[in-house]
């Protein structure tokens, strides 16, 4: 199950408010880097979901600068602009319908004053048990002074994190830098180490060998050749020998 977050607190308290609920909780800290860049946030260690992203990187990642985005989970209602977050609540399971009506109101005013009066989009992603219902309050209650419907998904939650990294904890983080190093040390190894002991083994060898058994059939050939030289000489001086006797008789 996916978790979209926001990592773009500007104080740990603010963190703590939103994410932790019992001060006295077990709890971890999670983060991604971003071009060098730290994007980070504490959660209860007890959390159920599977993969955890940012929601600011989403936003980064999928949408122009100057646009908004509006994040409808089961208990959270996130507006970003710019890819940064300027409103957040909770949502409150028995009274889900005044809660987001609540919330939609302030995305209608912040989108107004973020577009200079005329609101052109509002992009959205939920992720909720009632998706369709909570798009369509959306849909219908952010219409635009021509009645126009200006609320647009995004799209598919998990297609837009396929190009996304999850938040890591310390001990998934070095896990994985150690399987990058380990990966990265063993290619080094095959690059430099391994293939020139193989060409040194078998391409040297066996142009080696090659060699050496020319050199062999060219001296089978130069001793053939000495055989036949020799059997030449002999015939040539016992016909010699012959023509010789012929004259003196």
């Amino acid at each position: 199950m996916v978790r979209l977050v926001i990592t773009d607190f500007s104080s740990k308290e603010d963190n703590y408010d939103l994410y932790v609920d019992d001060e006295f909780g077990d709890n971890q800290t999670m983060f991604t880097y971003d071009t060098f860049k730290k994007h980070s946030l504490v959660l209860s260690k007890y959390d159920i979901h599977d993969e955890i992203y940012s929601l600011n990187l989403l936003s980064k990642k999928h949408l122009d600068n100057n646009q908004l985005l509006v994040h409808i989970s089961d208990e959270e209602y996130y507006i970003l602009f710019n890819h940064k977050t300027v409103y957040t609540a909770k949502i409150n399971s028995n009274f889900i319908s005044d809660d987001i009506m609540k919330s939609i109101l302030i995305t209608k005013h912040i989108a107004m004053l973020s577009s200079g009066g005329e609101i052109e989009h509002i992009y959205y992603v939920t992720n909720t048990k009632y998706n369709a219902a909570i798009e369509n309050i959306l849909k219908q209650n952010t219409k635009n002074e021509k009645g126009e419907i200006i609320a647009e998904s995004l799209g598919n939650l998990n297609v837009l994190i396929e190009k996304l990294n999850p938040l890591d904890t310390i001990n998934t983080y070095t896990l994985k830098s150690a399987y990058v190093v380990g990966l990265i040390s063993f290619i080094i190894a095959i690059a430099f180490y391994i293939l020139p002991t193989i060409e040194k083994e078998y391409i040297e060898t066996s142009s080696l060998k090659a060699i050496e058994n020319e050199i062999k059939i060219q001296k089978r050939l130069v001793v053939r050749e000495k055989i036949l030289l020799r059997t030449a000489k002999r015939k040539h001086k016992e016909l010699t020998q012959c023509i010789s006797n012929g004259v003196v008789k």
